[in-house]
């Protein structure tokens, strides 16, 4: 696995597993003994009392990092939960600085011991007997721990991703959809709109949306894409990312 790939694993994670497995961005927290791991999605795992972990094994390796989501409410109309992760994603980010291939950060470039965590409050509630609607609001905060001269990472969801490590703070607001087809088939539609308030380049707007195969509990085959449009310090651009990922829980 290349180190431009990792990176993209460690700082796009939200999209390239979009729609994984079942609670991906719901309020939803596993049982405990409950595990889920993907191709690209986190290993997962249900401790018991609304508490569940997660970390994605390859990114770890140059970007350490633990996620913990708990559940705060699951009477009532809306279910409440938040996730809150830390991460150091120093080793990733000083491979990444290098010249040719791999290379997507200067060489030069003084990358600090960089601490970061990301925040989120989940809440969802039954729009009808097969459709979930789940709101969320986020931030991401980045301290360096010393001097620090790189440029931004000028690409598709690594950008706003990495803003915090840079530049101290990145919000987000999210809105999800989670919805039958026919059968074993789903569909998720995932919007998230980014501020980036310290940043040479302020907002982007990402648009995730995948189908689901689900022909048992135990498995999920998905496979979609993301818009995504949003301003660089180059100026405003759009992309679109195909998504794909095999997810097995047990």
């Amino acid at each position: 696995m290349t180190p431009v790939l990792i990176s993209l694993l460690a700082v796009a994670a939200p999209a390239a597993n979009a729609g994984a497995g079942t609670s991906h961005g719901t309020a939803e927290v596993f049982d405990k003994g409950e595990w889920e791991v993907g191709v690209y999605a986190p290993l997962r795992r249900g401790m018991g009392n609304g508490l569940e972990v997660s970390v994605h094994p390859l990114v770890a390796l140059l970007s350490p990092h633990l996620a913990v989501k708990k559940a705060w409410s699951t009477d009532g109309a809306w279910a409440i939960a938040s996730r809150h992760s830390v991460m150091y994603p120093t080793p990733l980010l000083r491979t990444l600085a290098r010249e040719g291939t791999g290379g997507i950060i200067v060489a030069d470039a003084v990358i600090p011991p960089t601490l970061a965590s990301d925040h989120r409050f989940i809440a969802t509630t039954a729009l009808g007997e097969s459709t979930d609607l789940s709101l969320s609001a986020r931030a991401m905060v980045g301290a360096a721990l010393g001097e620090s001269d790189w440029p931004s990472i000028d690409m598709p969801l690594s950008y706003t991703r990495t803003a915090a490590y840079r530049d101290g703070v990145a919000t987000a607001a999210g809105v999800q959809v989670d919805g039958t087809l026919v059968g074993p088939l789903f569909y998720r539609v995932d919007i998230d709109g980014w501020w980036l308030p310290n940043s040479d380049a302020t907002w982007a707007t990402e648009v995730k949306t995948t189908v689901h195969w689900r022909p048992s509990d135990g498995f999920t085959a998905q496979a979609g894409g993301t818009a995504v449009i949003g301003e660089y310090p180059y100026g405003t651009n759009w992309h679109v990312l195909p998504s794909f990922d095999l997810i097995w829980r047990w």
